[in-house]
């Protein structure tokens, strides 16, 4: 079984290409912050049952850089037109966790639309990104690549 430890992150177009000029790439991943989930969402039908209607997808990552590649010195993250920090509808993307070495997963949302804030709960600036997707299908809303 492989474990999910990330070397970095990623927003990329809604079609799931890398942004051009420059790739919007995020390092400096607090390991232990970072949250995949999968929920179904149910519905109840005759007789107290319930039928899985579509699945909701959730990834939250936190950062210690404010800015974009492995040094965080480019753009800044809550500035891209992917990422929405003040309640502006932003452009859709998909964002990707890239699993580090040959032993770990990349994961990968559907087309999303990223929110994003600074935090100050572990005693230092951090950039959250929050990305969420619904989708029928659960491999759709999240889909990890082997």
């Amino acid at each position: 079984m492989a474990k999910l430890i990330f070397s970095h992150a990623e927003i990329l177009d809604n079609g799931g290409s890398a942004i051009t000029p420059t790739a919007e790439e995020i390092y400096g991943l607090v390991a232990d912050s970072v949250e995949i989930t999968l929920e179904p969402d149910t519905v109840s039908i005759e007789d107290n049952r319930e039928l899985y209607e579509s699945y909701t997808g959730r990834i939250v990552i936190r950062t210690i850089h404010t800015g974009f590649g492995a040094t965080g010195a480019g753009s800044a993250i809550l500035d891209s037109a992917y990422v929405s920090s003040n309640g502006a509808l932003p452009t859709e993307g998909k964002l990707k966790l890239h699993g580090k070495g040959s032993t770990s997963h990349d994961i990968l949302t559907d087309k999303v639309f990223i929110q994003g804030h600074q935090a100050f709960d572990n005693g230092r600036l951090e950039t959250v990104l929050i990305a969420q997707s619904a989708d029928v299908a659960g491999t759709t809303a999240i889909s990890v690549d082997p």
